[in-house]
C-alpha cells in the first residue's frame, strides 16, 4: 500500500497529477519524496525504467469528505478524472472512499449501521458519482476513528468491506496482468 499527498489547487500545493500516473504505471520506486513543485524525472535515481507487474499500483483508492464534497475545487475535480483516465486507460480498479459521513448525516451520527438507510448519504454518493464518473458501486461511505475510545463493530464492518473490494479487484487486476503476460 502507498499513501501519497492529496491533490490541491495549483501547480505547486499537493501531488502533481504525472507523478501519480508514474506511481500507477510502476515508475516510482520506494522512498521518492513527492515533491509539489516538480514531478519525478525519468533521469531521477527513483524512477523505475522497465516496471514490473510488482513495481505497477493494482488498484486506485480515492478519499474524499463527504461533508467536503460540494465544496471540492473545479481544478482538483479536474486532476482525479484525468488520474482516473490513466488508470482506466492501464486497466486499473478503482475505488473511491466516502469519509465523514457522521459529518454529514445526523443519523448514521447516532448510528453507522444505518449508512446505507440514509437519503443524505446516498445523495452524497451520487453527488460523488456524477462529478467524477465513478460508478455508485465503488463508492464506499466509512467513517474514521477520530474522537473514539473503543472498537466499533459497525464502522470495522464498513471498513472491512471496503478493503476486501480492494483486495478483490486488486487480485483480480494481478490475475490478469499475468494472463496478459502469458499469451505474449
Amino acid at each position: 500500500m502507498h499513501d501519497v499527498r492529496g491533490l490541491e489547487v495549483g501547480d505547486t500545493k499537493g501531488v502533481h497529477t504525472e507523478d501519480i500516473i508514474n506511481a500507477l504505471k510502476g515508475h516510482i520506486a520506494d522512498n521518492y519524496a513527492f515533491n509539489p513543485v516538480d514531478p519525478i524525472f525519468t533521469t531521477s535515481r527513483y524512477y523505475i525504467h522497465n516496471p514490473t507487474l510488482n513495481d505497477r499500483m493494482h488498484c486506485l483508492v480515492s478519499v474524499i469528505p463527504a461533508d467536503r464534497i460540494s465544496m471540492m475545487e473545479d481544478e482538483v475535480i479536474q486532476k482525479m478524472k484525468e488520474i482516473k483516465a490513466a488508470a482506466s486507460t492501464l486497466g486499473i480498479p478503482q475505488v473511491l472512499f466516502m469519509t465523514r459521513v457522521d459529518q454529514t448525516c445526523r443519523l448514521t451520527q447516532q448510528d453507522m449501521g444505518k449508512i446505507y438507510q440514509s437519503k443524505k448519504i446516498k445523495d452524497k454518493m451520487t453527488e460523488c458519482s456524477n462529478k467524477l464518473d465513478v460508478p455508485l458501486s465503488c463508492i464506499f461511505p466509512v467513517k474514521n476513528y477520530s474522537e473514539e475510545t473503543k472498537f466499533d463493530e459497525k464502522l470495522n464492518c464498513l471498513m472491512l468491506e471496503a478493503f476486501t473490494h480492494i483486495v478483490n479487484s486488486a487480485n483480480d487486476y494481478v490475475k490478469r496482468s499475468n494472463e496478459e503476460n502469458n499469451m505474449d
